[in-house]
């Protein structure tokens, strides 16, 4: 599948030379109108895992063909997000530490086809009880 996205990602990524979060490029996306389908309304969170899921994909397949194709790092946190050229001091096309179990994970299309809003409730849940001091 091809991320329709992609392209006002990097778009977005190159109009911001110091980097951006997360948010701020989900609102940039949304204020495009790219997201219609993902904005519902109704409390549900399906359609916000499902923009975040797009927005991480297209991140992940950016990281390798910046790298590539401009020899440019993407740095991706969802705090901050930055695409910078590549310092002088690593070798010729020698990468950079990605993140690998991230980037498998949110660059396979089956996690957007297949997570339910019943998954995303039972995710939620378990950060939820992570982040609670024990009794």
């Amino acid at each position: 599948m091809i991320n329709p996205v992609l392209p006002q990602v990097l778009h977005v990524l190159r109009q911001h030379p110091d980097g951006i979060s997360e948010y701020r490029l989900m609102k940039t996306l949304d204020e495009e109108h790219l997201f219609e389908e993902q904005n519902r309304t109704d409390g549900a969170m399906l359609p916000l895992y499902r923009k975040h899921f797009l927005i991480m994909n297209a991140l992940y397949d950016l990281q390798d063909i910046l790298w590539q194709e401009e020899d440019r790092v993407l740095e991706i946190s969802p705090m901050h997000i930055e695409l910078h050229e590549r310092q002088t001091t690593t070798p010729h096309k020698q990468e950079p530490e990605w993140y690998p179990l991230l980037s498998e994970y949110y660059l396979d299309w089956q996690y957007y086809r297949d997570t339910t809003e019943e998954d995303i409730n039972r995710m939620m849940a378990e950060l939820k009880a992570q982040a609670s001091p024990p009794q």
